[in-house]
């Protein structure tokens, strides 16, 4: 079992980080950061003086860096090239270093609406639920309702009670399911982290929310973002995963999204929050208590 990272508080700075990276790869430049500056963590992509490319990421919080890393570790050796592989990590400064990979996120592109695209990206996710062998548990809806009521008191005012009272509804619910498969999820499951490369091939990317959960905890985001727009993106994922939406997997899907909406809402509240996170926070709260259609 791994040690529990090093606790500290705040990212780690540039230049321990890429010290680190130096002393991995040999000297090394900084050529862009693909991510948006943030305070949770940041990405830095760099080039060694042979113009092989790598990815460094850091994280303030050390459950993110060990979900990542544990990934990596255990789960991503089974899609090989298909997803990052882990060159160097530290425990100390929440630091991973990742080969990069070809192509460019989905998004904002054709391959974003493409059913073969997300037919593709179907049969990658099942490879990444079948990286591991499945734990039947009983705790997935008594931990969804644990984590909706710590949301709870985190709005406590901001939301009618009527309204919660619908969403622990559906966490009730999930709790008439038993025996519930949980295997290696990604839970960020979105265009924005499949990479397609000229050819088609679609590669997985950025597993810092990975966690052992049910297998349709990584439709949400789909659902969300692109299926009720077009139902045939669904049929094409769920063709590539070989497998349908049972009762049973709704009534789990439903209390992932009440915890998700909840905790997005909850998560906004700050002053550094921007209108578009707070917007999309309302509205998937919205859509689960049937307030906008799905």
């Amino acid at each position: 079992m791994r040690s529990a990272p090093t606790r500290r508080s705040g990212l780690a700075s540039d230049a321990e980080v890429l010290d680190r990276v130096h002393r991995v790869l040999g000297p090394v430049d900084v050529v862009d950061e693909p991510s948006v500056s943030s305070q949770h963590r940041r990405v830095l992509r760099v080039s060694t003086r042979s113009n092989e490319y790598s990815i460094v990421k850091w994280y303030r919080d050390a459950v993110d860096y060990q979900r990542e890393c544990d990934a990596l570790l255990t789960y991503t050796p089974a899609l090989g090239s298909d997803a990052p592989r882990l060159i160097d990590n530290d425990d100390a400064l929440h630091m991973v270093l990742i080969t990069e990979l070809p192509g460019e996120p989905a998004t904002h592109s054709d391959a974003e609406w493409d059913p073969v695209v997300h037919y593709r990206a179907g049969v990658l996710i099942r490879r990444l639920h079948e990286s591991a062998p499945p734990v039947v548990s009983d705790q997935f809806a008594r931990q969804c309702a644990t984590r909706f009521e710590q949301a709870a008191t985190r709005v406590e005012g901001l939301i009618d009670s009527s309204l919660l009272g619908q969403a622990r509804l559906l966490i009730a619910k999930a709790m008439d399911v038993s025996g519930v498969a949980l295997v290696p999820t990604h839970r960020q499951n979105h265009p924005k982290n499949w990479m397609v490369d000229s050819g088609g091939t679609i590669r997985l990317i950025d597993f810092a929310e990975a966690e052992y959960d049910p297998w349709i905890v990584d439709a949400l985001l789909l659902e969300q973002d692109y299926w009720r727009t077009d139902p045939n993106l669904r049929v094409a994922f769920l063709s590539g995963y070989d497998r349908e939406i049972t009762a049973e997997d709704e009534a789990l899907l439903r209390a992932h999204h009440a915890v998700t909406a909840l905790r997005a809402i909850a998560d906004t509240q700050g002053s550094n929050a921007s209108k578009a996170s707070k917007a999309r926070a309302k509205d998937l709260f919205d859509r689960l208590v049937g307030l906008t259609l799905f």
